[in-house]
């Protein structure tokens, strides 16, 4: 019971400013506007930390769950993850903490109802998760190299959507250009030269453009494909569908 107590006042004071005794003489203090800055730039720093941790493991979700027989655990973490990524990415680690020691109950399993325009904010989809891929990868690989590629898609709001590309490609003598099909939709984006990366296991993010969907997409079939399916150079880790991020606020 001390050590958690203990966390937690560790934790909190790394959200609070320390006290300071009085001064002497009388000093204004800190602008709400200024706490307000502050408090802004700590929440960017945390989720630039924890997103990147927590698509990797909705990653993994989705791998096992592919694979496994009853899928409803899954379905569930893979929904509380998407719901903390599309409330920012930041977690409270003070709750978690209390709610592993024991302290305190888990939260309850079904999040707080989101507006139907920020459901399914961020949707992963990997290799694993695919119906079908042109050449046939190992069927434990995490990452594909490939010519083609297809998921489907069960479900999917109305709205508008980032297409984003987490892949590797090593080689590159020419240009090499890359669709996506869905919905009657086609994107194309050309990955120059330049964009290559310096191995197989470096890996960078290609915004493809964007879908706009006029009502709910349901059991449909998403296609990409990248060049010559007999000598693939595309290696692919995720194909992420996001939503777009909103304008940056004038200072």
């Amino acid at each position: 019971m001390t050590r958690p107590l203990l966390l937690a006042a560790v934790l909190l004071c790394g959200h609070a400013p320390a006290q300071q005794p009085a001064p002497p003489t009388a000093a204004a203090p800190p602008s709400a506007a200024r706490l307000q800055q502050m408090e802004t730039i700590y929440q960017k720093e945390l989720s630039a930390r924890h997103i990147p941790l927590l698509g990797k493991y909705l990653l993994e979700l989705q791998r096992q769950a592919a694979t496994a027989t009853d899928k409803s655990a899954y379905t569930a973490e893979i929904a509380r993850i998407q719901q903390i990524i599309s409330a920012g990415g930041v977690l409270d680690l003070i709750a978690t903490q209390q709610a592993q020691s024991g302290t305190m109950p888990m939260p309850a399993p079904m999040p707080a109802p989101v507006p139907i325009e920020q459901k399914q904010a961020l949707i992963a989809l990997s290799p694993a998760l695919a119906q079908k891929i042109t050449p046939q990868p190992a069927a434990d690989a995490q990452t594909a190299t490939l010519g083609e590629i297809e998921w489907r898609i069960e479900f999917i709001a109305a709205g508008t959507y980032d297409i984003l590309l987490h892949y590797a490609c090593p080689e590159l003598a020419e240009p090499l250009k890359i669709v996506v099909e869905c919905n009657g939709q086609t994107l194309e984006k050309v990955l120059e030269t330049e964009r290559v990366t310096k191995d197989a296991q470096s890996f960078r993010i290609l915004r493809l453009g964007s879908l706009t969907l006029t009502s709910d997409l349901r059991g449909e079939t998403l296609r990409l494909s990248a060049g010559d399916k007999a000598s693939p150079k595309l290696i692919v880790k995720s194909l992420l569908i996001t939503r777009p991020r909103p304008p940056a606020p004038n200072p």
